[in-house]
């Protein structure tokens, strides 16, 4: 009999964080105040601008925030990066997809399978303690947690690591 109320327990709980998740998504997104610093569009359910979900510095804040240490290749040093999980944005405007098109001011463009979600990247807002700017790779860095991950140690995941980020595209195949 304690198994099946542990089970009954367990379904219950699911259900009710799922139902959460979707709630969450459904809130209307408010419209940004400040500078907007990242928009997200294609397969979303949430907007606040036609066709799109704009987030300025203060929206992104609100998310849950988080934090990583990893190393960046290209200079070889290992940065405390702070900011919001990209699965927190994607869940914020009910992202649903297959790939995540990251581009940035310079128009770099990657592609992020949805299934890169299980490592958790962030979308890093501040390095060692200091708010990235144009100038240093901001104000928005999608960071992977490769210090952690083997599997994420190559060149490959190395360039979905996209610098000045402003805009997430969700897309199905």
């Amino acid at each position: 009999m304690g198994r099946m109320l542990r089970l009954t327990f367990l379904t219950s709980a699911i259900a009710f964080v799922g139902s959460l998740t979707l709630a969450y998504a459904a809130e209307p997104l408010p419209s940004p105040k400040g500078e907007v610093l990242l928009t997200v569009t294609g397969e979303i359910e949430v907007t606040n601008a036609p066709g799109r979900a704009e987030f300025d510095r203060a929206m992104l804040e609100a998310l849950e925030r988080k934090s990583l240490t990893a190393t960046f290749v290209i200079s070889g040093k290992t940065h405390r990066f702070e900011g919001v999980s990209l699965r927190a944005v994607l869940e914020r405007v009910g992202g649903k997809g297959a790939t995540i098109r990251a581009s940035a001011w310079n128009d770099y463009e990657v592609d992020i399978p949805w299934d890169d979600l299980k490592y958790d990247p962030l979308i890093a807002m501040s390095a060692d303690g200091q708010m990235l700017t144009l100038r240093d790779k901001g104000p928005l860095w999608i960071v992977y947690p490769q210090d952690d991950y083997s599997a994420l140690r190559d060149d490959l995941h190395d360039s979905r690591w996209v610098w000045q980020l402003n805009r997430l595209r969700i897309g199905r195949p």
